[in-house]
């Protein structure tokens, strides 16, 4: 990846007629292009680890036989063009239900949900030149095509009004229409208060957290017991499922719950590495065997003789609980609206 990043996409953009959102900052790539190609609603990223993956996602109208379009996609040669004969296609994956925020494992190089094809691709260093990204684009939809119909002009849910310029719903560019996007502003305004309204109940997020740290701790001692390592992405995971667990239980979240899932996670690491010990001692000793007094004093001998791999799992386990703090902020109840001149990477807390 170069040290300073620039605009590479101005010239594309207005080339194209699409719009354009600059570069921002110096070391990560960042830079948006987004609008209508022959039909398509098209919007090129960037994104994943460090903003290394390009994701290009072309829109269709909904509704359209997603396993015919994957058919076509394998099928078609001349995508063969594509980087690495584009072979990711033949596993391309149909995907339901709303996009997930976070995405653990492998993300899967395409993915056909109802109204979009998403590809990304990584690339670590040099990215591909304009010339090769456009033909890209061109290629696959092109293949779409041959599939499905492109946008008709009119607004894609009631399917009558016509649409003159996209908007980002979600993140999302769709055309719609401002009777749509009002109906959709509308139904989040109610979803916030009807949410402001309940309880949060801690006590109980609290218990469903408490059973997932203890599901973790069992887990990260069974990890480290198999590969005698301590894994980042174990406590990360840990952090993730004390959050979902708490989320379950609580019902509506708040600093309070916030705190309560990072403080678990740490804690969690913790009981991890005191029963991976236990275990470890019980191997060692088996005329005693298991036991969790065993365990504690391993654990506080190794803080005070040698806390190398104790300073280790605790900053794992803190950034487990940076996981789960960040997954147990409040969401948007329902649809954020952004118009077209509105940067789409701007986080906006209240209604658009």
């Amino acid at each position: 990846m170069g040290l300073f990043q620039k605009n590479r996409w101005l010239e594309w953009a207005r080339a194209w007629g699409l719009t354009h959102y600059p570069q921002r900052g110096l070391f990560y790539r960042n830079e948006q292009v987004t609008g209508l190609r022959k039909g398509y609603l098209v919007s090129a990223s960037w994104g994943g680890q460090k903003q290394a993956s390009l994701i290009l996602r072309i829109r269709f109208p909904g509704g359209a036989d997603l396993e015919s379009i994957r058919r076509t996609l394998a099928d078609d040669a001349s995508l063969d063009a594509l980087p690495g004969k584009g072979k990711g296609r033949a596993k391309t994956v149909l995907a339901v239900g709303p996009e997930k925020k976070v995405q653990l494992g492998a993300i899967p190089e395409f993915t056909l949900r109802d109204g979009s094809l998403i590809w990304f691709r990584t690339y670590a260093w040099a990215p591909p030149k304009t010339e090769q990204l456009t033909g890209w684009i061109d290629a696959l939809i092109a293949s779409i095509s041959r599939a499905t119909p492109a946008f008709d002009g009119r607004c894609e849910q009631c399917h009558t009004t016509q649409v003159r310029q996209f908007v980002f719903v979600d993140q999302v560019p769709k055309m719609l229409c401002g009777t749509c996007q009002e109906r959709l502003r509308t139904e989040r305004e109610m979803a916030e208060r009807n949410y402001d309204m309940m309880d949060a109940r801690h006590l109980n997020g609290f218990a469903f957290a408490l059973v997932a740290a203890v599901v973790g701790a069992a887990g990260w001692a069974l990890v480290a017991a198999l590969t005698n390592r301590i894994l980042a992405m174990a406590a990360i995971g840990m952090g993730a499922l004390i959050a979902f667990a708490y989320r379950k239980g609580a019902g509506r979240v708040d600093l309070t719950g916030q705190i309560i899932g990072a403080t678990l996670t740490v804690l969690s690491v913790a009981i991890g590495q005191l029963l991976f010990y236990a275990w470890s001692f019980a191997q060692a000793r088996p005329d005693i065997g298991f036991h969790l007094t065993a365990g504690c004093l391993v654990y506080q001998h190794l803080w005070k003789t040698d806390p190398g791999t104790e300073i280790i799992a605790l900053v794992f386990g803190l950034a487990g609980a940076f996981v789960s703090f960040g997954m147990l902020q409040r969401r948007p109840q329902g649809a954020v609206i952004r118009q077209a001149d509105e940067d789409p990477r701007d986080r906006v807390k209240k209604a658009a």
